[in-house]
């Protein structure tokens, strides 16, 4: 029986504070590693499970707004 593993998705402001957290349950890192990417709209995106941080993606530089 393969063992799901929990993950946090934090998202970061540009000030470096964590105002938003997304659950996520995966089989491996590399599988939240890409749930997490997807994440990435505007804010920086941190992953973590338990007290380990597994990846970080940036926010684009600029977003263009109409």
């Amino acid at each position: 029986m393969p063992s799901i593993k929990h993950y946090r998705a934090f998202q970061i402001d540009p000030d470096g504070h964590v105002f938003g957290c997304i659950n996520l349950v995966c089989d491996n890192d590399e599988e939240a590693k890409s749930e997490a990417a997807s994440l990435v709209l505007v804010h920086r995106i941190e992953l973590w499970r338990l007290d380990q941080r597994i990846a970080q993606f940036e926010s684009p530089a600029r977003v263009v707004r109409q």
